[in-house]
Protein backbone atom coordinates (compact mmCIF):
# COMPACT_ATOMS: atom_id res chain seq x y z
CA UNK A 1 0.00 0.00 0.00
CA UNK A 2 1.36 3.42 -0.92
CA UNK A 3 1.91 6.03 1.78
CA UNK A 4 -0.82 8.23 0.29
CA UNK A 5 -3.26 5.32 0.30
CA UNK A 6 -2.45 4.65 3.97
CA UNK A 7 -3.16 8.29 4.75
CA UNK A 8 -6.45 8.09 2.84
CA UNK A 9 -7.47 4.95 4.75
CA UNK A 10 -7.21 6.96 7.98
CA UNK A 11 -10.05 9.14 6.65
CA UNK A 12 -12.30 6.14 6.00
CA UNK A 13 -14.50 5.01 8.85
CA UNK A 14 -14.22 1.23 9.10
CA UNK A 15 -16.57 -1.19 10.79
CA UNK A 16 -15.80 -4.83 11.37
CA UNK A 17 -18.55 -7.34 10.62
CA UNK A 18 -18.90 -11.06 11.19
CA UNK A 19 -20.41 -13.35 8.58
CA UNK A 20 -21.67 -16.84 9.17
CA UNK A 21 -21.11 -19.01 6.12
CA UNK A 22 -21.33 -22.73 5.50
CA UNK A 23 -17.95 -24.29 6.29
CA UNK A 24 -17.27 -25.46 2.74
CA UNK A 25 -17.91 -21.92 1.47
CA UNK A 26 -15.87 -20.28 4.25
CA UNK A 27 -12.95 -22.58 3.48
CA UNK A 28 -12.90 -21.40 -0.14
CA UNK A 29 -13.32 -17.66 0.34
CA UNK A 30 -11.29 -14.93 1.98
CA UNK A 31 -12.23 -11.56 3.41
CA UNK A 32 -10.49 -10.01 0.38
CA UNK A 33 -12.78 -12.03 -1.91
CA UNK A 34 -15.88 -10.79 -0.11
CA UNK A 35 -14.74 -7.17 -0.22
CA UNK A 36 -13.84 -7.67 -3.88
CA UNK A 37 -17.32 -8.95 -4.68
CA UNK A 38 -18.94 -5.96 -3.01
CA UNK A 39 -16.54 -3.68 -4.86
CA UNK A 40 -17.58 -5.35 -8.12
CA UNK A 41 -21.20 -4.63 -7.20
CA UNK A 42 -20.34 -0.99 -6.45
CA UNK A 43 -18.61 -0.62 -9.82
CA UNK A 44 -21.57 -2.23 -11.60
CA UNK A 45 -24.08 0.01 -9.85
CA UNK A 46 -22.00 3.14 -10.56
CA UNK A 47 -21.84 2.16 -14.24
CA UNK A 48 -25.58 1.50 -14.33
CA UNK A 49 -26.44 4.93 -12.93
CA UNK A 50 -23.85 6.58 -15.18
CA UNK A 51 -25.52 4.95 -18.20
CA UNK A 52 -28.89 6.33 -17.06
CA UNK A 53 -27.32 9.80 -16.84
CA UNK A 54 -25.95 9.40 -20.36
CA UNK A 55 -29.50 8.74 -21.61
CA UNK A 56 -30.52 12.19 -20.39
CA UNK A 57 -27.34 13.74 -21.77
CA UNK A 58 -28.27 12.31 -25.15
CA UNK A 59 -31.88 13.41 -24.86
CA UNK A 60 -31.02 17.01 -23.98
CA UNK A 61 -27.58 17.35 -25.58
CA UNK A 62 -25.94 18.63 -22.40
CA UNK A 63 -24.55 17.54 -19.05
CA UNK A 64 -26.61 17.60 -15.86
CA UNK A 65 -25.38 20.93 -14.45
CA UNK A 66 -26.09 22.74 -17.73
CA UNK A 67 -29.57 21.19 -17.91
CA UNK A 68 -30.30 22.09 -14.29
CA UNK A 69 -29.26 25.69 -14.90
CA UNK A 70 -31.42 25.80 -18.07
CA UNK A 71 -34.51 24.42 -16.31
CA UNK A 72 -34.14 26.57 -13.20
CA UNK A 73 -33.63 29.78 -15.19
CA UNK A 74 -36.37 29.19 -17.79
CA UNK A 75 -38.96 31.95 -18.00
CA UNK A 76 -41.72 29.43 -18.61
CA UNK A 77 -41.69 26.14 -16.71
CA UNK A 78 -41.95 22.86 -18.59
CA UNK A 79 -43.17 20.22 -16.18
CA UNK A 80 -41.69 17.39 -18.26
CA UNK A 81 -38.25 19.00 -17.95
CA UNK A 82 -38.69 19.43 -14.20
CA UNK A 83 -39.69 15.76 -13.95
CA UNK A 84 -36.60 14.74 -15.92
CA UNK A 85 -34.43 17.03 -13.78
CA UNK A 86 -35.56 15.32 -10.59
CA UNK A 87 -35.03 11.82 -11.99
CA UNK A 88 -31.69 12.76 -13.56
CA UNK A 89 -30.49 14.30 -10.30
CA UNK A 90 -31.32 11.05 -8.52
CA UNK A 91 -29.26 9.12 -11.06
CA UNK A 92 -26.37 11.57 -10.64
CA UNK A 93 -26.44 11.23 -6.85
CA UNK A 94 -26.65 7.43 -7.02
CA UNK A 95 -23.77 7.32 -9.51
CA UNK A 96 -21.49 9.35 -7.25
CA UNK A 97 -22.52 7.40 -4.14
CA UNK A 98 -21.67 4.04 -5.72
CA UNK A 99 -18.51 5.45 -7.29
CA UNK A 100 -17.34 6.62 -3.86
CA UNK A 101 -18.14 3.23 -2.33
CA UNK A 102 -16.04 1.61 -5.03
CA UNK A 103 -13.09 3.92 -4.26
CA UNK A 104 -13.33 3.23 -0.53
CA UNK A 105 -13.49 -0.52 -1.12
CA UNK A 106 -10.49 -0.35 -3.46
CA UNK A 107 -8.50 1.09 -0.54
CA UNK A 108 -9.55 -1.86 1.63
CA UNK A 109 -8.31 -4.34 -0.96
CA UNK A 110 -4.91 -2.70 -1.48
Amino acid sequence: MLATEKMNMKNVSLKEITLKLPKDVADDISAQDIVGMYRDKAVTMAEYYRSRCREFEGKYGMVFNAFKKKVESAKKEKMSEWDDLIVWEGFELAHFEWKNKSKELRKCCA
